[in-house]
């Protein structure tokens, strides 16, 4: 956290990057600024609860976007007043409605959640938006949500999404009311709901045929004639010959690239599976990276960055509206990852090899490939000899 004399420019031109951070006023004691990664500016109060307790808290006092620097320190200053002089935990007062426990709503409790989870975790807008799909539940005081509740919606639901979508939300879900109860806003997590088994999940390896192949590769030359060459075809054509995730995709950066042994350095802070992982490049995607390279002129940062160098959030829709110029249908991003497992399967190399290109935690994850690989278990078996 830095710590720094703030004035109102200083605030106004403190951009994002690609980690939270915090600017810390030496004026007012306690006072923050913290600057997310999606660029939101929030006003904190970093100070210790009254004796015997004492134990530090950092608190949101308001949005950056409706009030400036110097009402921030005239709200904290009325703070750490009522803290110093009367023993006021400025909790009580910043949310007063929320301190009593049992009245705080599902609904304020993702928002209170919100800020956390962006900064925690590299998914927090997908868990927000599962969380925000409990329509049923957001008015509703979270200490009423019982484990029966909880049985009903699974089971309303089920045949209308999958179990294994239903399970992620639950998560999610009990995620977000640990959180409530381990910053004081829940006094327990009302409810426990039994996983669903994954009767319904079986993932279809949908992998392209050579006409869709040759169509897609077609689309993506169009787009480059009509807007210039961009991000989408070189990060298209790698992840058909890496399988990588879109979400490790994107957090890439030219640091990654090992130009000498022809490899990506995957970090853990991008792997699904939070573990580093070293994966060869072949002379597609080596090549691809190359010339990728010398057209943005950057050897740091992200390799397929935003317009302003961060973080690159999404590339779906451009590569949706491509797929439709294709005529490839009942495809998607993560898709391609499927696409260069199930060509490696088709040439026969073993499910060992591919779980590692893969970086897949146990082989059942590769076992949905097996089914392409037959001339290679045919020629295995026939190698027997008596």
């Amino acid at each position: 956290m830095a710590l720094i004399y703030l004035t109102q420019p200083i605030c106004d031109k403190a951009l994002p990057t690609d980690k939270r951070y915090d600017l810390r006023d030496t004026f007012v004691r306690g006072l923050f600024l913290r600057v997310e990664v999606s660029g939101r500016k929030t006003w904190y109060l970093s100070y210790r609860t009254p004796p015997p307790e004492k134990k530090l808290k950092n608190k949101k006092i308001i949005s950056a976007s409706l009030v400036n620097l110097a009402a921030a320190r005239k709200i904290a200053k009325e703070y750490l007043a009522k803290l110093y002089l009367e023993g006021v935990d400025p909790a009580t007062l910043m949310n007063p409605e929320k301190h009593t426990s049992t009245g705080v709503t599902l609904r304020e409790l993702i928002d209170e959640y919100e800020p956390w989870v962006n900064s925690h975790q590299k998914s927090g807008t997908v868990t927000l938006r599962a969380l925000r799909l409990f329509k049923e539940f957001l008015d509703v005081p979270v200490s009423s949500l019982s484990t029966e509740a909880i049985e009903r919606w699974q089971m309303d639901n089920i045949g209308q999404i999958k179990r294994a979508t239903i399970n992620r939300r639950i998560a999610a879900l009990q995620a977000v009311t640990s959180w409530g109860v381990k910053h004081g806003l829940l006094d327990e997590i009302p409810f426990k709901a039994p996983k669903l088994p994954q009767t319904d999940s079986r993932v279809v390896a949908r992998f392209l045929t050579k006409e869709e192949r040759a169509r897609l590769m077609s689309a993506l030359d169009e787009r480059e004639k009509l807007q210039g060459a961009d991000y989408l075809k070189p990060a298209v054509i790698l992840s058909l010959n890496t399988g990588i995730r879109k979400g490790t995709l994107l957090g890439l950066k030219w640091e990654d690239v090992d130009f000498k042994l022809r490899s990506l350095n995957l970090r853990a802070e991008i792997m699904k599976g939070g573990k580093d992982a070293v994966i060869p490049l072949n002379k597609i995607a080596y090549k691809t990276l190359v010339n990728w390279q010398k057209f943005t002129g950057a050897d740091t940062g992200f390799i397929f960055s935003a317009a302003d160098g961060g973080r690159r959030n999404d590339i779906t829709r451009p590569f949706m509206r491509v797929l439709e110029k294709a005529g490839v249908k009942n495809f998607t991003w993560h898709c391609l990852r499927h696409d260069f497992a199930s060509q490696l399967a088709i040439e026969g190399v073993t499910l060992h090899i591919i779980q590692k290109l893969l970086c897949h935690g146990s082989i059942a994850m590769t076992q949905r490939y097996a089914h392409l690989s037959h001339n290679s278990l045919e020629e295995a078996v026939n190698m027997l000899r008596h």
